[in-house]
């Protein structure tokens, strides 16, 4: 059985690295930040695997892989729209924060507007949130971490049921952060 096309992989797990060439993942410490994508990506895939329901897998891998370019790199809605389609673009869009909205807001901001895309966008949001929450950041103050936790809460809540096996990982993952 084959989940996704490789090539559709591939092409989006270069433009990834291209375009967050040099960045470094907050924790661990000096990590490339492909880690970070590619470890969501897996996440996505692994429970969406589990779960019950349709699910695309093309769709799936690229958002996953690509879910940070438009937030944190110099990639443009329009450059990941030219690349690989609307879909794709606007479920990136979706994941990526507004800067326009106040930044108290931004994540209910970003929920809202992942709950009008499919639902490979929410599992992808759900798996970002299970890879970061792994464990805790030891640079970040209490108040920081306590923050995270309330806002990954505030992600199962909102998105949980895109994903069952998910929504479970992650209940997990916060018991224990």
């Amino acid at each position: 059985m084959k989940l996704f096309e490789d090539k559709v992989f591939y092409k989006a797990l270069f433009f990834a690295e291209q375009a967050h060439r040099g960045q470094l993942m907050k924790h661990p410490v000096n990590m490339p930040y492909s880690a970070h994508f590619v470890g969501v990506c897996m996440n996505a895939i692994k429970y969406a695997v589990l779960d019950e329901g349709e699910v695309d897998f093309n769709l799936l891998v690229q958002v996953a892989l690509l879910h940070d370019t438009i937030e944190d790199t110099a990639v443009t809605y329009e450059q990941v729209e030219k690349e690989f389609g609307k879909v794709v673009a606007d479920g990136v869009m979706a994941l990526s924060k507004d800067d326009s909205v106040e930044k108290s807001l931004q994540m209910q901001d970003c929920i809202e507007r992942i709950k009008k895309q499919p639902r490979e966008v929410a599992i992808v949001k759900l798996a970002d949130r299970l890879f970061n929450i792994r464990d805790r950041v030891p640079s970040w103050s209490e108040k920081k971490q306590h923050s995270y936790k309330a806002e990954a809460k505030l992600i199962l809540r909102e998105l949980g049921d895109a994903c069952k096996s998910l929504k479970e990982a992650l209940t997990n993952a916060i018991n224990n952060y």
